[in-house]
């Protein structure tokens, strides 16, 4: 029926085209991080699950970090994150950095099960960054849970300057 080589590329084109109208998966929504920082203080929005974030904020003169979530049922901040960073900065000059990313945890060693979202914190004299997670379990989000106060995680720190400064 078809000898000639044009007709049928023109009908795989219909069916491939046919294919791609018939298949309603629809693709992966994007999901974009925000930062924005003053002198004085940082916010960053981290990703914890599909169609929820936490809104963290770092007080730079206090080494404060919280976090908020809302609650997709009734838009109220329903769980309070806090940790002082000082800790891990203890020569700190109230400069820092923050930044987030994703990361799929999977061989994480422990009860506590934390979101995909990760808040990378740099401070700028020492230039030392550590990484901190944030405990979450989807059920926070299908549920009218309660308020709950939870503390970041930190995961682990590295450092980023080599040299002595004079």
């Amino acid at each position: 029926m078809f000898n000639k080589p044009f007709p049928l590329a023109v009908l795989l084109l219909i069916g491939f085209g046919l294919i791609r109208l018939i298949d309603h998966d629809s693709p992966e929504r994007a999901q974009a991080m925000t930062a924005h920082g003053t002198k004085e203080k940082t916010m960053v929005t981290v990703p914890l699950d599909a169609g929820m974030e936490a809104v963290v904020t770092l007080d730079h003169k206090t080494g404060d970090m919280s976090g908020y979530v809302l609650n997709r049922l009734n838009a109220q901040f329903f769980i309070r994150y806090r940790h002082n960073i000082t800790n891990e900065f203890p020569e700190h000059q109230g400069a820092y950095l923050m930044a987030t990313g994703m990361a799929d945890f999977r061989g994480f060693n422990s009860n506590t099960r934390i979101a995909s979202g990760v808040i990378y914190v740099s401070e700028e004299n020492s230039g030392r960054v550590v990484a901190y997670a944030l405990p979450w379990n989807t059920q926070f989000a299908a549920s009218n849970a309660p308020r709950q106060d939870l503390a970041f995680i930190a995961l682990d720190q590295a450092a980023t300057r080599f040299t002595q400064l004079r």
